[in-house]
């Protein structure tokens, strides 16, 4: 049975020394340890208040609430990655059932009242049990710190071991230990009874104490039990001043998680009346994007996945998130203090001045470098336990260096310049858009404003020579399916993904906005795209500037008309394949299944899996406007990625994105494997694997 807090061992404690008399003085070491708890969240939620930008983060709270289950309660963002969430969850649950037993503890204690027969020895059973769960979890824990050390609890070789961390572990050890002590001396000293068995550990513990004197086990009871009542209150007076304030900013973290749709990011919306752009400062972001970063536990998830990070690059998420708070830490008081100043002044006050950061936000804080490092590939979000939103706070520090400050590679300066001259990164004439269809009989929205499917073709299909070939297979599978599609043709602008996730969020809305004008203006309803990354934000973030639309990639078709029987793949293709998961396609959109299924669907493919695949998958290090810019730090990613399809032995390497398959082309050069291995699009694996590629189908007549 569990002592008043987390402890086994208080049931039978009047046998031995008669604690009435103890109550006073227990009830106010209680109260004292919740008032320092109190005055310690108090204090923080001052710092929470103090700065950042408005955010509503409280609306639609039944799903809310549903988030706040389904990761606080069952744990499940934690258990993605099983052993260290074994580790956290033997802590966790064991906590979760030990404060119910804490519960019951106290109403024993303070009216009288105990649990009868059967119930005590379950109660017994479950409360050592979940103790035990909870030593091993520190030994584990302390096991894998302090022994194993994994990078992601480090950086780049350093662990990051603070005294808080090794605190907290011991705390939680004693506590359990000295309950179990506790609860021994308690049953050697009544004669170690059989029932007693139930309250297993302690049972065990007990039978090195016996042959001690009574007076002893008496002595040493009391002592241990006001050792480990000193030990529970502590623990909970520590929770404000330690990493143990998670136990609050954790389930506060996941209940105000972002409900928009994964990888949406937020415009700016006021050009016109704006004084800034982005985030250059820390009271630039919002109270939430601030909040994120108390939220944090160190965890390393983030990092281990980071395809920046793994290739030596100097971003590291979880150290951008530490590093935005250590910020804060220095800037919040002060923020803190005039607002309680000027509270006191009185409204007619002039607002206290607050002294200007000697360390700026990106410059000095961040780092320029860990802000341009990121792909966006959204791995630090997807696997973060807590909900944190790395992406969008580095997007708004790229917006505040583009636009701001003009600051940013010189491989983004001609990029966006092309763009905005010819609506395209690589510069050709935006005349030429339409070229690579005219041969095929492709029709354009201007001459069949009635087509079903507007085909956004993207930059990379209209245009690159490598994109223009995947373009005329998904085509020519469009016309064999009789599937009623037309294209924009040179109406057609750049999507203008590199430009808004690259920062220059000016040029973003103005192509977006010539092509959401097009594409109304023609009443489209339904858009293909053979670009993850034109799919993702036509899909996400076109409809907060007017343009919604029933949005599909070209795997999600294929797959589609496979499955109906509209096309099919008969001619055998050898060699071993392997798929590469986009970013945009996969983690932000989840479209994991289709691409695969398309490829098992035709006939002689063997598929074999990457070290990484799915929600684990490895960015090519293209996304985040990278495409267009040098990597100047450690391995390049597209190298470490083909590595991975080179180790399977793959003959071929399947993408589904124009920006992947460039990259792993080059990826293969780099390793002189260009002549051994091939990169395909989906699209083009299946019309070469069609029974048929003169002959597509006519559209179906309509009836006279």
């Amino acid at each position: 049975m569990q002592n008043m807090v987390f402890g086994p061992g208080n049931e039978g404690r009047e046998v031995f020394w008669n604690t009435t008399n103890y109550q006073i003085p227990l009830d106010i070491f209680a109260l004292i340890a919740l008032a320092i708890l109190g005055w310690g969240l108090y204090k923080r939620l001052d710092l929470w208040k103090a700065m950042g930008k408005a955010e509503v983060r409280d609306d639609n709270r039944g799903e809310r609430i549903k988030n706040l289950f389904r990761n606080g309660i069952l744990q499940l963002s934690v258990w993605r990655d099983f052993y260290p969430g074994l580790i956290h969850g033997l802590i966790f649950f064991a906590f979760f059932v030990l404060i119910w037993g804490a519960a019951i503890d106290a109403t024993s204690f303070y009216t009288g009242m105990h649990l009868p027969g059967k119930g005590y020895l379950a109660f017994s059973f479950i409360m050592d049990l979940f103790g035990l769960f909870a030593v091993v979890g520190c030994i584990l824990a302390i096991d894998r710190r302090y022994i194993k050390k994994p990078d992601r609890l480090g950086y780049k070789g350093t662990p990051d071991n603070r005294p808080d961390d090794a605190i907290v572990l011991i705390l939680i050890l004693a506590i359990m230990v000295t309950g179990y002590i506790i609860e021994g001396l308690r049953i050697v000293a009544t004669g170690n009874p059989d029932f007693e068995k139930w309250s297993f550990v302690g049972y065990m513990v007990g039978q090195f104490f016996v042959g001690m004197s009574m007076d002893t086990l008496k002595t040493s009871h009391k002592l241990m039990w006001w050792g480990h009542a000193f030990l529970a209150f502590g623990f909970i007076a520590y929770i404000p001043f330690s990493r143990l304030l998670h136990i609050v900013t954790s389930p506060a973290n996941q209940f105000m998680a972002t409900l928009k749709p994964v990888g949406q990011l937020e415009p700016i919306r006021d050009f016109e009346n704006a004084e800034s752009f982005g985030v250059g400062k820390l009271e630039e972001f919002t109270w939430k994007q601030i909040f994120d970063s108390d939220a944090c536990t160190r965890c390393g998830r983030c990092q281990n996945g980071c395809p920046a990070y793994l290739t030596g690059k100097e971003l590291s998420p979880k150290k951008l998130v530490q590093d935005i708070k250590d910020h804060w830490l220095t800037r919040a008081p002060l923020y803190a203090a005039a607002a309680k100043a000027a509270k006191t002044a009185g409204p007619d006050a002039a607002a206290p001045e607050i002294p200007e950061s000697e360390k700026s936000l990106i410059n000095d804080a961040v780092g320029v470098n860990p802000v341009w490092d990121c792909t966006n590939c959204m791995h630090c979000m997807e696997h973060c336990p807590v909900l944190i939103e790395h992406v969008p706070k580095i997007v708004d520090m790229r917006r505040y260096k583009v636009l701001m400050e003009a600051d940013f590679a010189p491989e983004l300066q001609l990029t966006y310049r092309n763009m905005e001259n010819n609506s395209n990164p690589w510069g050709i004439g935006a005349h030429m858009r339409g070229d690579w269809a005219k041969e095929l009989g492709v029709k354009t929205m201007a001459e069949d404003p009635t087509a079903e499917y507007c085909w956004y073709v993207g930059c990379a299909g209209a245009l690159e020579d490598r994109g223009k070939k995947v373009s005329a297979a998904f085509a020519k599978i469009l016309q064999a399916a009789g599937v009623n599609f037309a294209i924009l043709g040179t109406e057609e602008s750049c999507c203008g993904d590199s430009a808004m996730r690259g920062g220059n969020e000016y040029l973003y809305q103005a192509l977006a906005q010539a092509n959401i004008e097009v594409m109304n203006g023609y009443g489209v309803k339904k858009v293909i795209t053979t670009c993850p990354h034109g799919y993702n934000l036509i899909k996400k973030d076109y409809p907060q500037l007017g343009g919604t639309y029933e949005v599909y990639h070209h795997t999600e078709i294929i797959a589609d008309l496979i499955a109906q029987g509209k096309i099919k793949p008969t001619k055998a293709t050898e060699g071993l394949f392997t798929y590469h998961d986009s970013c945009f396609l996969g983690r932000y959109n989840k479209v994991y299944d289709q691409p695969r299924k398309i490829l098992s669907a035709v006939p002689g493919l063997k598929l074999v899996e990457m070290e990484k695949h799915h929600d684990h998958g490895f960015c090519c290090g293209a996304g985040g406007g990278r495409m267009w810019m040098e990597e100047h730090h450690g391995e390049r990613i597209n190298n470490t990625r083909t590595d991975m399809a080179l180790a399977v032995n793959a003959t071929a390497v399947a993408t589904a994105c124009p920006f992947c398959n460039t990259m792993v082309m080059d990826g293969l050069k780099a390793r002189n494997a260009e002549d051994k291995v091939v990169a395909k699009d989906v699209a083009e694996i299946v019309w070469e694997a069609m029974e048929s590629k003169e002959e597509p189908k006519e559209e179906p007549k309509a009836e006279a």
